[in-house]
């Protein structure tokens, strides 16, 4: 039976000398291998298979190296010593051998190759249809992506349950690859109605629309996403819904140095054909829009966009977004692009003021002629705003920044909203109406953990959606099947797990059981003059009086998660599972208000529908969106964001669950490279020499 292995001065796990062991020295991240020599006291005599030399180190740093036999094997639950090395290696192992797929038990560890593999043929999935039937013939398969599905599908068949695909990992580690080939499998194993098809179009669309070169990723989702796949009562494919989360708006006008917008800006640019391309003043290239050009970056190795454009209008037509539609739809993504290179020039007639006036030029041009607004209004609607009081209309004249704010929000809320679009149009092409028996198997890609060198509201978001599912991941696995053995008597030693309760508490915990950073983040967006300054001073309160246990119960949740310090005057600092992450509050307000000026509103209601009929639809969505959330009292990005996290958690809950845990093997994504993995002096330490 596999066992945890702990070091050997704990049980000495059977270790004399000659056993192969892993060290590793206190100024080290590496394991080595080597064999052991001798034990005196604390210290142990190891001779290094690196180096042939004998060196001394500590008891508590050598760890038992599993037997040869067990080289390379596909479940490391079978290894004999379940300890870090001998995992890195097990890992390592397979990798260089192609072999990315690796159970842990129940879970299935997924290593991105960051090349294609012929892993995925119709003779592979054919191979694996047999595991959705047979639980005999699916135990005899090698680990893969498609064996999870064929299980997914197989306790539905046989529980009348549905299932869910919980796909994680951190940016870059392969989870959209991997999500695709789950549909790709369901579609061979249950499709024949025609509509596996069009499910399995949403992709491309979905990754023009949703994702973004970043700079860990070239293909990164910049938003989450719920695929709930339905079944007829004779389980083939009858439909899908796609339920999304927290789209990344911020990128649409502003993007790291390296990074890129979101692919579908680029694909227009270089795709469009000479037609579309006059009708919609498209320069050549991208470099030519200020929201694009900024950051440095506008291509992606190895990628052709203007083929990648004819793929997403295909796919785009085979969804139910006809040419007409999908015309009307690229002209509000090309007045988007034109939004960003908008000028504005001091108002001759205000002066000592700063007031200013948009200019008249090409810019401004094409995006009246593409939005279908007047250059008087959309002047009016960035460079003023009205605020309404109970005896009167004020106008207040905008300054520069202001104005630039204004025209940023805007491009920011018509994307937004066209996203929003395109999804609820795939959804009503992909409902199954009558025909589903209940039954769904749901496949999660959400964001992977990040890090960067400066951390913004939308990485809070991401690491916080992360800790919520790391949650559930170790509840279930440890804590509800540890339960389950109790109920049913079952005689075993129990495992001890660490639940980070204590830092989803330090986000989101709300009175009176506490105060999380969201909480907090609210609390400030409610206060007329709060700033971001104020709202890090609120947390800098909460966290020293925590510390000192003054009115813990009104202080900052798991504030031994929390930190701020005075040499980084505009972060704060939480220890999620992954890691620490420091944070800057700058712009946190903003973003998690998110509130679009109601004459920009009214702007796009107002827009000649002959010009432009999408973009009055996207306008009254927008104003329907903001009366409803008034009606609901204001919710914010962080608590709407925390809630659908409450609520996914829920759904899930309710079905059997299915973990794919993707790492990415380097930082640099090359293939054949497992850095990340093992280091070269972690090598396997079998057939070894003197």
């Amino acid at each position: 039976m596999s066992h945890l292995a702990s070091n050997i001065t704990d049980t000495g796990e059977g270790l004399t000398k000659g056993s192969l062991v892993w060290v590793r020295s206190s100024s080290s991240v590496s394991w080595q291998a080597g064999e052991l020599r001798g034990l005196e006291g604390s210290t142990a005599q190891v001779w290094l298979k690196a180096t042939g030399v004998v060196a001394t180190f500590e008891a508590s740093a050598v760890l038992p190296a599993n037997p040869t036999i067990q080289e390379a094997i596909p479940d490391l639950t079978h290894l004999s010593y379940l300890n870090e090395p001998g995992i890195l290696c097990n890992l390592g192992r397979r990798y260089a051998e192609d072999a990315i797929y690796t159970f842990a038990g129940p879970v299935l560890i997924a290593l991105n190759p960051c090349k294609a593999l012929p892993l995925y043929t119709t003779e592979v999935a054919n191979t694996y249809k047999a595991g959705a039937r047979d639980v005999v013939q699916a135990a005899s398969l090698a680990p893969h992506i498609y064996l999870v599905a064929a299980n997914a599908f197989r306790r539905m068949a046989r529980e009348h349950a549905s299932q869910s695909l919980i796909v994680n990992g951190e940016s870059g580690a392969g989870k959209t690859e991997t999500t695709k080939k789950a549909m790709q499998y369901f579609a061979t194993l249950a499709g024949g109605t025609g509509v596996e098809g069009q499910v399995l179009e949403t992709n491309p669309i979905l990754e023009a629309f949703g994702n973004a070169k970043t700079l860990r990723n070239h293909n990164s989702s910049r938003f989450g996403k719920l695929i709930q796949i339905h079944f007829n009562s004779s389980l083939h494919i009858c439909g899908a819904c796609i339920k999304t989360y927290l789209l990344e708006k911020s990128r649409v006008v502003k993007q790291l140095p390296g990074e890129r917008s979101y692919h579908i800006f680029y694909q227009l640019v270089r795709g469009a054909s000479p037609s579309m391309r006059a009708a919609l003043g498209l320069p050549t290239h991208p470099r030519s829009f200020a929201f694009l050009a900024a950051s440095g970056c506008t291509d992606i190795e190895g990628v052709d966009d203007a083929a990648e454009f004819q793929a997403v209008c295909e796919a785009l037509g085979d969804v139910g977004i006809d040419s007409q539609l999908q015309a009307s739809l690229f002209q509000l993504l090309a007045g988007v692009l034109w939004l960003g290179n908008l000028q504005f020039e001091a108002d001759p007639t205000d002066l000592g003021n700063d007031a200013t006036l948009l200019v008249e030029d090409t810019a401004s041009q094409a995006v009246c002629g593409l939005l279908g607004v007047s250059h008087a209004s959309l002047s009016a609607a960035l460079t003023q705003r009205r605020i309404v009081t109970p005896s009167e209309v004020v106008t207040k004249l905008l300054n520069e920044e202001e104005s630039k704010d204004c025209r940023d929000a805007l491009a920011k809320a018509l994307y937004a909203a066209a996203f929003d679009w395109i999804v609820s149009r795939i959804n009503l092409k992909l409902d199954t109406g009558k025909k589903g028996s209940g039954l769904s198997i749901s496949i999660l890609d959400i964001y992977g953990f990040e890090q960067f060198t400066t951390n913004s509201f939308e990485q809070l978001c991401i690491n916080y959606a992360n800790e919520r599912l790391q949650q559930q991941f170790t509840r279930h696995l440890f804590g509800l099947e540890q339960q389950e053995y109790e109920m049913e008597g079952i005689d075993w030693t129990k495992v001890e797990f660490v639940d980070n309760q204590e830092c989803v508490d330090a986000v989101e915990q709300v009175p009176p059981r506490g105060l999380g950073v969201l909480s907090v983040l609210d609390a400030q967006c409610r206060f007329p003059k709060a700033t971001d300054a104020t709202f890090l001073t609120t947390l800098k309160m909460l966290a020293w009086a925590a510390a000192a246990a003054v009115r813990v119960q009104e202080a900052l949740s798991g504030h031994t998660r929390f930190s701020v310090s005075s040499r980084t005057p505009r972060e704060f600092t939480i220890l999620h599972y992954a890691g620490s992450v420091s944070y800057d509050s700058e712009g946190f307000l903003d973003k998690n208000k998110d509130t679009l000026n109601a004459d920009l509103v009214e702007l796009l209601v107002g827009a000649d529908v002959s010009v432009s009929p999408l973009v009055p639809s996207l306008g009254r969505a927008l104003k329907e969106e903001a009366e409803a959330n008034i009606r609901r009292g204001g919710q914010t990005v962080g608590s709407r964001f925390a809630q659908q996290l409450r609520d996914l958690v829920q759904d899930l809950d309710t079905t059997g669950l299915h973990f794919v845990r993707c790492i990415k093997p380097n930082a640099a994504l090359k293939p054949g490279k497992g850095s990340n993995l093992i280091s070269s002096r972690c090598s396997s330490p079998s057939h070894w020499e003197q």
